[in-house]
């Protein structure tokens, strides 16, 4: 039986507090934070933690429901619902050992049968898994007994027990299903450090401590996530104190709040490669030189450098360089735009249509500003190109529509791999079978020698030969270009200098369970 170590250093029991805005001691042996206050951009779609298709709605469902194994930010693995394994020669059984006398909120035992119903149900295609592709291969769930499952695979992969720790594979209570349905999106009971208190559409998700968690008790007893679009007014409500935590400042003022004594910035190099998808199979960009042509046309360095301040780094890669499978490519659309209008030239490029070009607002870093630097630059080559902005629930929506209904051409969007693998990028992305409405892959890319090299990547069990196979992919999609590859975002968060134990990861998520104060 393989053990991993229990929990990070980070998460340190809280025995001293000093008073300060929306932070007070209350009197008990727990010394405790009566209530955080979370600047977010967008409101959630949905927190039912199999139909998430954005990290951030992720992380609250973490904190609600828990996951099976937890991915510290140096990429090791620790238990959490379940607390080992084993695993077959042949790479085919997992056999998977849950922790004891664990019950969600509403008081149902989290045992192996609760387990088994969320994964069938996560690889069950009747139902909607947006990120169903990062557990494909699992074949069969099965009970040993009350708190050990055993998870038989259609094939060895290599990075699966990471693969455990994806929030798509934390337990929904089973009474939870029965009384609500699929309206448990709405009403999630799960068996983390949380539970949901308040959804206030378009206002706030309020969270308050499991008083039966498990695990140590939460030092902060309410978590209010207020939803403000605008992110120079969640910038003002943290230095006011009306917020404690500002998530995704604008990069414009990063310098700035690093310079106010009174707030912390924290931004490492996350997974998210923020992008222009380009339709593959519709409209004008379904020719490949028209795609390239649009890749030239772009100064990504720009971007990164007058745009975001530096808050990024340009894509060279089709993932991010953090990624097991990370490769540099050889040829790098450097800003062309003569060449760009070759590229269109030879493509017999029609210039009198108008390209529909689509961003959100508050979900990515300067995500707007970014779509319209990206407008300016394909309207300089020529290109009549028609900005309109949307709000993330409504975004998604038409993100999730198969090919015959979509009226997606140009549309910003961001992809994060949770597990730190080049699978969840180059599979997640581009292997046909993940393209909506059963995946993310809104780029509609479809390249059957494409899905072959992929499919032989998750057969392959040699890092080595596995590094050479997601080059070779790499190197393929890169030159298809379903994609504007524009920039590797850093996760940026700026809180309360009075906070410390935040815990911030490269897959940006944190978790201010079992933060203290000076």
């Amino acid at each position: 039986m393989k053990k991993v170590s229990m929990f990070t250093k980070a998460f340190v029991f809280m025995s001293v507090l000093i008073a300060g805005a929306g932070f007070f001691l209350v009197p008990s042996a727990w010394a405790q934070i009566s209530e955080l206050r979370i600047g977010i951009g967008i409101d959630a779609d949905t927190l039912n933690p199999q139909e998430h298709t954005t990290t951030l709605m992720q992380n609250m469902s973490d904190l609600i429901n828990d996951t099976l194994f937890y991915q510290t930010p140096d990429g090791k693995l620790e238990p959490r619902l379940a607390t080992g394994y084993k695993v077959s020669k042949d790479g085919l059984i997992y056999t998977i050992s849950l922790r004891k006398g664990v019950k969600f909120s509403d008081g149902t035992p989290c045992d192996a049968k609760a387990v088994k119903l969320t994964l069938d149900r996560a690889i069950d295609p009747k139902m909607r898994v947006p990120l169903r592709f990062a557990i494909a291969m699992i074949k069969e769930v099965k009970v040993v007994d009350d708190h050990t499952i055993q998870v038989d695979l259609k094939y060895p992969f290599a990075p699966f027990v990471p693969t455990l720790s994806l929030t798509i594979c934390s337990p929904i209570s089973p009474a939870a299903i029965e009384k609500y349905g699929e309206d448990v999106r709405q009403n999630p009971v799960g068996a983390g450090p949380y539970i949901l208190k308040e959804w206030v559409k378009g206002d706030r998700i309020v969270m308050v401590r499991n008083e039966n968690y498990y695990g140590k008790k939460p030092t902060v007893a309410r978590l209010t996530f207020k939803i403000i679009p605008e992110t120079a007014t969640r910038e003002a409500m943290l230095r006011t104190g009306q917020i404690d935590v500002c998530y995704k400042p604008l990069p414009s003022n990063v310098a700035a709040l690093k310079a106010d004594p009174n707030i912390t910035v924290e931004m490492p190099l996350d997974t998210r490669t923020i992008f222009m998808g380009l339709n593959y199979q519709k409209g004008v960009t379904n020719n490949k030189l028209v795609r390239q042509a649009f890749n030239y046309a772009v100064d990504k360095k720009a971007i990164v450098s007058k745009i975001l301040f530096d808050t990024a780094i340009p894509m060279d890669g089709p993932v991010a360089p953090i990624l097991f499978g990370y490769h540099k490519m050889a040829h790098q659309y450097e800003y062309n735009p003569e060449k760009a209008k070759e590229l269109l030239k030879k493509a017999n490029f029609d210039f009198s249509k108008t390209v529909s070009m689509r961003t959100p607002q508050g979900r990515y870093l300067f995500d707007q500003q970014v779509s319209e630097a990206v407008q300016a630059y394909l309207q300089a080559i020529g290109v009549k190109a028609e900005l309109r902005t949307y709000d993330w629930p409504t975004y998604v929506a038409g993100l999730l529509k198969p090919i015959q209904e979509t009226e997606l051409e140009v549309f910003l969007l961001g992809w994060g791999p949770l597990i730190l693998d080049a699978d969840m990028g180059l599979y997640g992305q581009f292997h046909s079978s993940v393209n909506p409405p059963k995946g993310l892959g809104s780029a509609h890319y479809n390249n059957p020698e494409y899905d072959k090299i992929m499919d032989a990547s998750r057969l392959e069990q040699d890092p080595k030969k596995r590094l050479e196979i997601l080059k070779k992919a790499s190197e393929m999609v890169w030159d298809d270009c379903p994609w504007i590859w524009l920039h590797v975002e850093k996760f940026v968060i700026a809180y309360s200098k009075k906070i410390k134990g935040m815990v911030v990861t490269s897959t940006e998520k944190f978790y201010p369970t079992y933060i203290k104060m000076e």
